[in-house]
């Protein structure tokens, strides 16, 4: 469905008129939200802070989303604000516990998930994802910019279909094309990895 310009224009402004009716509930609550969340979280102005601004975020962002209209603006950003102060509670209860079990044996030796990768590894995944990029720009102009939008960008399927006004069946035939093309370079990939 394609919107014509008076309709784009009409749909802008009531984005925006939605934006400053939630930057006015916010600033009309924040300092009680900042209150309830210093006792909330014992004082911890850090947290507090981190809290406080994923709160406006997430509410923010249902706000916007959101066609019914919040009845007690300030119990809908307390709600918020409180799971997200239980959240951090949660998660320090949970590295306390693993200091705990560590802490209980002092014997026993814990290794650390390491999600490091060496030198080489890292300069060949730049090397084989810049052959990529090299491989991908001589493809036709129809597989190519499917492949852009697909491995480069990772964007689905149906968003790729949407951008290029094609069919979800003819995307994925054009990656299929693109990937008989780029064949020898997965077989490089293999021998390496």
């Amino acid at each position: 469905m394609m919107l014509h310009t008076g309709e784009l224009v009409a749909a802008k402004q009531r984005q925006l008129k939605g934006h400053s009716e939630f930057w006015t509930i916010w600033l009309e609550n924040k300092e009680k939200l900042l209150s309830c969340c210093h006792r909330w979280l014992r004082n911890d102005g850090d947290k507090v802070e981190d809290v406080l601004a994923l709160t406006c975020e997430k509410a923010f962002r249902a706000y916007s989303q959101s066609n019914y209209k919040i009845e007690n603006e300030f119990a809908w950003l307390c709600r918020i604000a409180h799971n997200l102060c239980m959240d951090e509670h949660r998660a320090k209860a949970k590295h306390q516990d693993i200091v705990n079990h560590v802490s209980e044996l002092p014997d026993h030796f814990f290794f650390a998930d390491n999600q490091s990768t060496s030198l080489e590894s890292d300069h060949w995944n730049t090397s084989l994802y810049n052959k990529l990029v090299k491989e991908i720009s001589i493809l036709p102009t129809d597989l190519r910019l499917v492949m852009q939008y697909k491995f480069l960008y990772e964007m689905e399927y149906a968003e790729i279909a949407s951008r290029l006004q094609l069919s979800l069946e003819n995307v994925r035939k054009r990656v299929q094309l693109a990937r008989r093309q780029l064949i020898s370079l997965k077989e490089e990939y293999r021998k390496y990895s």
